[in-house]
């Protein structure tokens, strides 16, 4: 079974996170790169954290997922 779809605000934030990102890393290039791997840490470190609700799980691999694609 898939993971729900992520709600309104939280693909609204990711969006504008990722645009944000890419504009940044257009400046500089190696910002995208340190980026993905603050996202990946920060998803490990939020993923067992049951102080986060699954939202800002949903958002942070959303973030990923768009700079990848």
């Amino acid at each position: 079974m898939s993971a729900p779809l992520p709600d309104q605000a939280t693909q609204t934030i990711a969006v504008l996170a990722t645009c944000l990102a890419q504009a940044i890393g257009e400046k500089d290039p190696e910002f995208i790169p340190a980026f993905e791997q603050k996202l990946e840490e920060m998803y490990a470190k939020i993923r067992d954290n049951s102080y986060f609700p699954s939202e800002t799980l949903q958002a942070v691999r959303l973030v990923s997922d768009l700079l990848r694609a």
